[in-house]
């Protein structure tokens, strides 16, 4: 699902990389409660989620399911929870060849904070060695500009976080496209989940941005927690090819991918794992690649006092 006419060669544009639920916790477990950082009203509004569906014998429906865990996903992003981090995150791109096998490898390492609101990635490593003062000065820069665009943004009453055709948000929006089925239970790292499958409905489905086209495609597997219907792990794959302009500028054969994802308080999940493989077709060149990207570590920062909640 990248984009085709230029992948990035750092992964900065890549799906998952925008998507945009926050959700787990550091290697350490929970953050002791001394250093929460949730708002009592952000926490009444969350349990007021929780209790949405009526209490009954039966088990909730998997729309049921599937409704509980946006509207939670979309108060926590909207609560500014995911401006309460900063983390570590590690990048590495493996460029493949016809059989799989590993042609080449680079690692980047970046440092994930907000900027004027919105979240931003600056580059602070490559292959594990501290950037140049060059590269380091053209990553100033970067953030500048970033900071400038946010600003601009919000002062014209637009969302202030920077257009991209690929970005993939839990939200209303992803699931209107997809039946969703409840196939059973599950534990994953010690949280009993449900295990829901999504397929894409029939008929015509929204296409508003590029990546519309590949959503529209694919299958997948979601595993929701049963305590408070967070979003655990997504496994995806695009059913059949994607062609940009008629193929002409290229053709997305193939996509499959990992998201997990750790409970990081009793408000918060985050971002634990993304593993993708794409196959490519841009013009007569073939382009396999695995994009992992790991956020090892997260450290707390004071919420804004402006954040709603």
């Amino acid at each position: 699902m990248n984009r085709v006419e230029q992948p990035p060669a750092d992964n900065r544009g890549i799906p998952g990389n925008n998507w945009t639920v926050m959700n787990a916790a550091p290697a350490s477990g929970r953050v002791p409660s001394a250093h929460r950082l949730i708002r009592p009203t952000t926490l009444a509004a969350l349990a007021f989620v929780l209790i949405a569906v009526p209490l009954r014998a039966q088990e909730p429906t998997a729309d049921e399911i599937v409704d509980l865990a946006v509207a939670r996903a979309e108060l926590q992003r909207d609560s500014g929870l995911d401006q309460a981090f900063e983390a570590t995150l590690e990048s590495i791109t493996e460029q493949l060849d016809g059989d799989g096998e590993v042609k080449e490898t680079e690692r980047e390492t970046y440092r994930q904070y907000p900027v004027e609101g919105v979240i931003f990635e600056e580059l602070v490593a490559r292959e594990g060695e501290p950037l140049d003062e060059n590269d380091a000065e053209d990553e100033v820069d970067r953030r500048e500009k970033f900071a400038k665009e946010v600003r601009e943004r919000r002062a014209k009453g637009e969302d202030p976080e920077p257009e991209d055709e690929n970005r993939v948000a839990f939200d209303r929006e992803f699931v209107e496209r997809y039946q969703f089925e409840l196939v059973g239970e599950e534990p994953l790292d010690g949280i009993d989940c449900w295990v829901v499958t999504l397929e894409p409905k029939p008929g015509k489905l929204p296409e508003r941005r590029r990546i519309d086209t590949a959503l529209n495609k694919s299958t997948g597997t979601l595993w929701i927690s049963k305590d408070d219907y967070g979003l655990a792990l997504v496994e995806f794959e695009m059913a059949s090819s994607v062609r940009f302009w008629g193929g002409i500028l290229g053709t997305l054969r193939n996509t499959v991918g990992r998201l997990e994802f750790r409970r990081y308080d009793d408000a918060t999940w985050v971002p634990k794992l993304i593993d993708i493989r794409l196959d490519i077709r841009i013009l007569f060149s073939n382009i396999r690649r695995r994009i992992v990207r790991e956020w090892i570590d997260y450290s707390p920062l004071p919420l804004p006092a402006n954040l709603p909640g």
